[in-house]
């Protein structure tokens, strides 16, 4: 479940980040417009069918705990032999008693001590009732951050063009579990993961760089969340981040204005509204430790939500396409990588 934050306590909050030292960070973005380049990040890189495949095991009943749930584990990291991959295992008392929890950490190159996170969670909510499988909670999120984990891992490789301005950046994906309340949302019965890996992550030197918590060598944390069905639709949530939101809506607006998007969703995906509320998810507890939160979740929540119609046959599979091309150009403009180079382009 997410649950919304009243405009009141949403502003309170503000305020006390802001006095964590959170504010409108200038960050250094590439802007690619060379049609070589964009061809080969979205019509080259779509592969649909490619995608399905890997969707296909994530959209299961996951529950935290569950047998469903430790596949899914295992179909995750089989796809990020080429990551440090870390897990993070831990237990929580929930209302049906004790479960076990395991969120999954993916760093491209640990030795560098800035990092970019692109989160997900990928458990499923508990539902007494019904096979709930949640196909846009959360299952698409985490298959868009695997397809872009492996369809520009050639690019990471080659790194960014200009060393000085991004030369310490890295990619970090998690995978986290226990997003969903087993019963009602409430602060111990949600967002289980994050709450655990956050405050580990608050007190834990970070390994490319001791004098850093690992908390504090994350540059922003991406949260992914409720993307797939027709009816998706993404403001901007925080203004502390509002220049990478805005590029989401360039790079939209400009692959449709040049024809780099399938044609068949008429979107925008990203709306350029500002969201006059706040939503609890998994970003909150690295929101409280300070910091700076994108967060790419429909807001209005689908009409699927929560209900057993969020299922495979309820995905708008050009929807996420898009959103795929738009979400990899993105990556590319933030990681300052180089698609312009015929090196990593297939022969």
């Amino acid at each position: 479940m997410k649950a919304f934050i009243p405009f009141d306590l949403l502003f309170l909050l503000c305020l006390a980040t802001s006095a964590l030292g959170i504010e409108n960070k200038k960050r250094s973005l590439r802007w690619i417009t060379k049609d070589a380049a964009l061809s080969y990040l979205t019509r080259d890189m779509s592969n649909l069918e490619e995608f399905k495949a890997l969707l296909r095991p994530l959209v299961v009943e996951r529950v935290s705990g569950t047998a469903g749930n430790k596949a899914v584990q295992e179909h995750i990291k089989s796809y990020l032999s080429n990551w440090h991959v870390e897990t993070d295992t831990f237990n929580d008392t929930t209302p049906y008693g004790v479960k076990e929890f395991t969120n999954i950490i993916a760093t491209f190159d640990p030795s560098k001590s800035t990092k970019i996170v692109l989160a997900c969670h990928f458990d499923s909510k508990y539902f007494p009732r019904g096979k709930f499988v949640a196909a846009s909670d959360s299952a698409v999120p985490c298959g868009v951050l695997l397809e872009t984990a492996r369809q520009l891992q050639c690019l990471l490789e080659k790194g960014p063009k200009e060393k000085s301005s991004a030369s310490d950046l890295t990619l970090q994906l998690l995978f986290l579990d226990g997003e969903e309340a087993f019963k009602d949302w409430t602060a111990t019965d949600s967002i289980y993961g994050s709450r655990h890996l956050a405050k580990r992550w608050a007190a834990e030197p970070d390994p490319a760089n001791s004098s850093l918590t690992r908390i504090k060598s994350i540059r922003e944390f991406i949260l992914l969340d409720l993307i797939g069905t027709s009816d998706t639709t993404i403001p901007q949530h925080f203004t502390s981040t509002s220049e990478l939101y805005e590029n989401l809506v360039k790079a939209e607006n400009y692959l449709r204005s040049k024809g780099y998007l399938t044609g068949k969703h008429l979107g925008p995906v990203f709306n350029g509204q500002k969201s006059w509320g706040g939503i609890e998810d998994d970003h909150m507890p690295f929101l409280n430790q300070g910091v700076d939160v994108v967060h790419l979740i429909s807001s209005p929540f689908p009409s699927v939500w929560h209900q057993l119609t969020d299922d495979w046959d309820h995905l708008d599979f050009n929807l996420i396409d898009d959103f795929s091309r738009i979400f990899r150009l993105f990556i590319s403009n933030l990681l300052h990588l180089q698609p312009e180079s015929r090196g990593c382009r297939k022969k």
